[in-house]
């Protein structure tokens, strides 16, 4: 996605949390030969290293709806365009499912598990294991925990 004048200097595989019994990607397309089995990476520099993986099929799309409770992944579209100076456009970004919506979809309500975490933090406070502040502090990130993403988010 990024990075494409510079030649990749490491070999990977894609790896995931799935169920199926696969869990990996083996096989892939490079300019000199087809079907090899790994991909050709750029060695990580401190910044975000983006992979891109289009066109993956109606299985797949499914897989990451609500299979495994992920949800929906952050969508693009993305049309190829010579009048445009980047040679493309993004028409359209598409957000990805909140833990809150797929944990709703399951009957778990935010107000519900906030309550519920806080009375876990109420005993903490009393038996002298964790601060009032730091109690609060951790709700809140269990807050926004429950508005994120549900996939790896480094924001």
């Amino acid at each position: 996605m990024h990075r494409l004048n510079e030649e990749p200097q490491r070999k990977g595989t894609l790896a995931d949390i799935t169920c199926d019994s696969d869990g990996k990607v083996t096989k892939f397309i490079n300019l000199y030969e087809e079907g090899v089995d790994t991909l050709a990476l750029h060695d990580l520099n401190g910044e975000p290293y983006y992979i891109g993986i289009f066109m993956t099929g109606a299985y797949q799309d499914i897989m990451g709806d609500l299979h495994n409770l992920f949800g929906r992944v952050n969508e693009a579209h993305v049309f190829l365009d010579e009048d445009e100076e980047s040679g493309y456009y993004i028409e359209e970004t598409i957000e990805g499912t909140t833990m809150e919506k797929v944990l709703a979809l399951v009957q778990y309500t935010e107000s519900d598990l906030t309550r519920k975490m806080k009375a876990q933090f109420d005993k903490a406070i009393k038996a002298d294991r964790l601060k009032p502040n730091e109690a609060m502090r951790l709700l809140r990130e269990y807050g926004r925990g429950l508005k994120g993403y549900t996939y790896l988010d480094l924001r």
